[in-house]
């Protein structure tokens, strides 16, 4: 049995709505938090010491909804709304081979490492689509780095312009974006081979099934998912209702609601995440809330890509589980999830006339915490600093800017402090970071291979980048008649 201690640190403890800081000593034994004892009881002479009487001690942040394959393309795609967007990033995931992904992947966790993440669900999308040696790289770069992860890879069976709200004239003359499919069976084939082989390595790895989004999934597709969710008790983690124009396919596939489709399928469950969950009406808040499933809200990219608001608080409301996510480095240029719960627990106030429905910093440190480990399905294992949870920790310095001088630990770690206080990083117990530095392994190394290897493929997927254009104009008009652009605008 591993035992260590960490000494008097200003601990964040679970509370009614958020947290509470209190001083403790806390007991580790083999990776788990296993005492909290008052502050000042005497270190036991068997156990290694961890010295936090000049730091507060949070729960391990978890970054609930994020595609590490973008991190190799953070910066390369323009401001725009999502459907247009991701017609550049999309392409610079082409033709990648297993170490490009896997060093794509370290670069997520070397940001979110050395910003007190301990936690990430990854929503895996590359090309070749479901490709066993890209799956496996993924997996393996998270057993390296020391974090704790959900994979969950995209499973979609309709060709792109089969996603889209275009007319027959909106479509491109060179069939662009009617790429064949692999069948549903075959995709979910793949993904539970996956969770076979890999689901509780290290007892930090969970696999669980992620449809892109019900508009761009057959129904056999999503049904075969939420089978496999099912028997496995696997995490299952889809867009729903990110843009205007999803909201506009739901009509013409469905003939109304896609949340309302989704319960009539019958795969909304608490195993279910969605993530973003913005053009939704009253009806599908309550269908979520009675299904149980929860919702990641990704406030910074939303506003990049001009998505739109969730309405946090009304699902709140409605007892809704509510995790946070950074999404894509490429549509939020950032993994750092301290400034995602800055916009959330700042953005709603400028949506919500009642100041105590607000989010304010104690329900956002809340959801970038245990809202997002129960949206994970870890809940029973991570999210808080209580006993026989996994001693998954970020520890601040408090002689930082943010923290002098300290009145309220919650609010100035969520409103004031970006990452550059954290002094170390520990899941289960080991510590994975520290002075900026991963522990793991060489992350000078994992950057200069990094951009050695996107300026390479960015060179090779140029011809790609101009055959993808095809489909912009198509987007504007399809946008100008929804509503989403201005008649005049050409972004």
């Amino acid at each position: 049995m591993t035992r260590s201690w960490i000494r008097g640190g200003l601990c964040l403890l679970p509370a009614a709505e958020g947290h509470r800081a209190e001083r403790r000593e806390l007991e580790i034994r083999d990776g788990a938090i296993a005492t909290l004892h008052p502050a000042d009881t005497a270190v036991p002479p068997d156990a290694t010491v961890v010295d936090a009487r000049d730091m507060l001690v949070t729960p391990g942040l978890v970054n609930a909804h994020t595609h590490s394959p973008d991190n190799l393309v953070r910066g390369t795609a323009p401001n725009l709304p999502l459907e247009l967007w991701s017609l550049s990033s999309a392409v610079g995931r082409e033709g990648r081979g297993p170490r490009e992904v896997y060093v794509s992947t370290l670069l997520g966790c070397i940001e979110m490492l050395r910003g007190g993440t301990t936690t990430v669900l990854d929503h895996i999308r590359f090309s070749p689509d479901l490709d066993p040696a890209g799956l496996e790289a993924v997996a393996q770069a998270y057993l390296d780095s020391g974090m704790r992860a959900v994979i969950a890879p995209v499973v979609a069976d309709r060709a792109v312009v089969d996603t889209l709200p275009l007319d027959a004239a909106d479509l491109p003359p060179d069939g662009y974006g009617r790429k064949a499919q692999m069948p549903a069976a075959e995709q979910v084939g793949h993904v539970e081979a996956f969770l076979r082989a890999w689901r509780g390595r290290d007892g930090r790895l969970d696999i669980g099934i992620g449809p892109s989004g019900p508009q761009r999934c057959s129904d056999d597709l999503l049904l075969r998912a939420a089978d496999l969710s099912r028997r496995h008790a696997a995490p299952f983690h889809s867009h729903v209702l990110e843009s205007r124009a999803q909201h506009a396919m739901a009509l013409r596939l469905y003939g109304g609601s896609m949340i309302a489709h989704l319960q009539r399928l019958g795969v909304l469950s608490a195993r279910a995440s969605l993530a973003h969950v913005i053009w939704a009406d009253d009806a599908d808040l309550d269908a979520i809330a009675a299904a149980g499933a929860s919702v990641v809200h990704n406030p910074v990219s939303n506003a990049k890509l001009g998505s739109g608001v969730c309405r946090v608080s009304d699902l709140i409301d409605r007892g809704v589980t509510i995790g946070l996510g950074t999404d894509s480095a490429c549509c939020n240029d950032s993994n750092n999830l301290l400034e995602t719960a800055k916009w959330a627990a700042l953005l709603h106030s400028l949506h919500v006339r009642d100041p105590a429905r607000w989010i304010g910093p104690q329900r956002a440190l809340a959801m970038a915490t245990r809202g997002g480990a129960k949206a994970l399905g870890l809940g029973d294992r991570i999210g808080a600093i209580a006993p026989g949870k996994a001693a998954d920790l970020a520890f601040f310095r408090l002689r930082a800017p943010a923290f002098v001088p300290l009145n309220d630990a919650v609010r100035q770690l969520v409103e004031g402090e970006n990452g550059g206080a954290l002094a170390m990083t520990m899941v289960a117990g080991r510590i994975v970071a520290r002075d900026g530095r991963c522990t793991a392994f060489d992350q000078e190394a994992i950057w200069d291979e990094a951009a050695e290897l996107s300026a390479r493929r960015l060179r090779a997927n140029a011809g790609i980048y101009q055959s993808a254009s095809a489909l912009a104009e198509p987007i504007r008009r399809m946008y100008r008649r929804i509503g989403v652009l201005d008649p005049e605008a050409t972004p």
